[in-house]
């Protein structure tokens, strides 16, 4: 009778969990302990005067979550250079990083669910505690350009 019921919570497992994807807080270090992630992070040079226009509008008010697939290719083009800006800038507010894993299945549509992040690498920032932007995937202009216009709304 055991054995029965441990298959059957078995085989009915997949079904509850389908569609949740877990995302796990890491650090730099994690990040960084890819060698091309930190080449990335070392080459990237942000433009002085768009560090110098940003640095007074990222607020104490303000914090970014950024979820990242630390096996994405768009993940290790745009992390990096995000983590230099608000390095070369200083910033000290207050910046999580989670990682996620490959979706399970194709039926399944965003990496985290509650947040909405269909793809990788997703930076959502906040003022007040209310979201007030998002790149996702690729900068459109350029990560500090992107950022820019969204911190400076």
């Amino acid at each position: 009778m055991r054995h029965s019921l441990l298959l059957i919570a078995l085989l009915l497992l997949p079904i509850f969990s389908a569609g949740r994807q877990k995302a796990d807080e890491v650090n730099r270090d994690a990040i960084f302990a890819n060698p091309q992630w930190q080449e990335k992070y070392d080459k990237y040079a942000p433009k002085g005067e768009m560090i110098d226009a940003l640095k007074p509008i990222l607020g104490s008010d303000m914090k970014i979550d950024v979820y990242l697939g630390l096996w994405c290719p768009d993940s290790r083009n745009n992390v990096p250079p995000f983590i230099k800006i608000l390095d070369v800038a200083a910033a000290t507010l207050p910046v999580r990083y989670f990682a996620v894993p490959r979706k399970a299945s194709r039926d399944i549509k965003y990496y985290v669910e509650e947040m909405q992040v269909e793809r990788v690498p997703t930076f959502i920032f906040y003022r007040g505690g209310k979201e007030i932007g998002r790149i996702i995937e690729n900068p459109k202009a350029g990560m500090l350009e992107d950022m820019f216009d969204i911190v400076a709304k």
